[in-house]
């Protein structure tokens, strides 16, 4: 709208907002009493246009519904991917439960010299409380999100792809199996939708069993991690741990690579089915909706525990590599680089899945710091016993006890070369 315009229609400060629990959709008269709206929480920003394009399909089995919400209103929309600190802003305006399931309402506005958003009666202005139009705009939001957080885990695919050497690439293929078939037909049938403007029997029941498929794969990478993360527990010596964390931040690329790429197809194919459900059997589209958003919860809190699991561990691991400093003062650094490494990972893909697990990490301890702490001593005699006895057994426990309170005493007067040999 240009200067012109607005001065001749000045904007109506009120706007309806609609959320699903995931997103919130703010619709109104006017672009930038939606855009002020937004912009008073602080969230202008991150909000994206939502227009008729994503409305249209879910709502073409009424054309009623599509005169119910005004042309205006139509292309003055912006949509909200929900976070918790944005849950926190959003929360001040109380929305109330409507008819249809999981969905909340609520009409904001400006009133005199007030300059802050407020609360307001709806009983007479809203336009969008129709139960099936709020329905249609529920759907729509959902394959939004969906569309979003699979674009989301594509570019992140793509990094992570790249760095998976040859060796890797043909594991991941291997328990993948047939969902590059999925895929494949996936985006057949997205593609009929572009061109058909909609999904029919036929093309829908190409695909009608895929989530399935999908989910045993999840199902196999999610194990993976979590084998990676019972491997790291049952390692106690800083070699051995140094040793599988190479392998291990690898591998946790690879599972999480196939998760992305499940989670992705998974979304894609959620969004095709409401549209299906929307133009075959529309009544449905609200119960359909609910129990797409459930199995959504599910899959994540697989993914999630599996997260949990694996993020405790490489903690743990740091844990244990940092009680053993004072000997091993070299390859505690790189006990922890790798850990960060595959934690950084982890937490990428957690971030674009939704997925908040603890993520603080357990810092390196400094070796004169470690010199002060009686665990040290005791962990050092103890390694150095263990390392005296394997490259020079049998030795008796003294010599032993003697080597590895040398190789403490070297560490305390300063890293050197000559003590690296205590390590090897």
């Amino acid at each position: 709208m240009d200067d012109a315009a607005g001065a001749e229609s000045p904007p109506n400060d009120e706007v309806e907002l609609i959320s699903d629990g995931e997103s919130l959709l703010v619709v109104g008269h006017d672009r930038r009493s939606i855009e002020g709206f937004f912009r008073s929480l602080g969230l202008l920003e991150r909000a994206r246009t939502f227009g008729a394009e994503q409305l249209t399909p879910l709502l073409r089995s009424s054309a009623g519904f599509v005169e119910n919400l005004s042309e205006a209103a139509a292309e003055s929309a912006l949509w909200l991917k929900i976070t918790p600190d944005s849950a926190d802003a959003i929360a001040e305006f109380g929305l109330t439960d409507t008819k249809v399931p999981g969905v909340s309402y609520a009409m904001a506005g400006q009133r005199g010299d007030i300059k802050s958003w407020i609360k307001v009666d709806s009983s007479t202005k809203a336009q969008l409380q129709n139960p099936a139009l709020l329905s249609g705009l529920a759907g729509a939001m959902g394959q939004l999100a969906r569309e979003q957080e699979a674009a989301q885990l594509r570019a992140l695919l793509e990094t992570i792809d790249h760095k998976l050497d040859q060796v890797l690439r043909g594991q991941r293929d291997e328990i993948i199996g047939d969902l590059s078939g999925i895929e494949r037909e996936l985006r057949a049938a997205s593609r009929t939708r572009e061109i058909e403007g909609g999904i029919d029997e036929v093309t829908w029941s190409k695909i009608d069993n895929a989530s399935r498929e999908i989910r045993q794969v999840q199902a196999k990478a999610v194990l993976k991690l979590i084998g990676i993360a019972e491997d790291l527990e049952a390692l106690t010596r800083v070699r051995e741990l140094r040793a599988r964390l190479n392998s291990a931040r690898e591998e946790v690329r690879l599972w999480l690579s196939v998760i992305a790429r499940c989670t992705t197809a998974l979304d894609e194919h959620a969004i095709l089915e409401l549209e299906f459900v929307a133009a075959t059997f529309h009544d449905q589209l609200d119960t359909r909706r609910v129990t797409l958003d459930t199995l959504r919860v599910e899959d994540r809190d697989e993914v999630r525990g599996a997260l949990s699991v694996l993020i405790d561990r490489l903690s743990a691991a740091s844990d244990r590599a940092n009680g053993h400093k004072l000997l091993h003062f070299r390859a505690v650094p790189e006990v922890f680089e790798r850990v960060a490494e595959a934690r950084e990972i982890a937490r990428r893909v957690g971030e674009a899945l939704g997925i908040d697990v603890d993520w603080a990490p357990v810092d390196a301890i400094r070796w004169r710091d470690a010199a002060l702490q009686p665990r040290q001593w005791r962990n050092g005699v103890a390694d150095g016993a263990t390392i005296a006895w394997e490259k020079s057994k049998p030795v008796v426990l003294p010599l032993a006890i003697g080597v590895a309170s040398t190789a403490v005493v070297a560490v305390l007067k300063g890293p050197t070369e000559s003590s690296e040999s205590t390590e090897a």
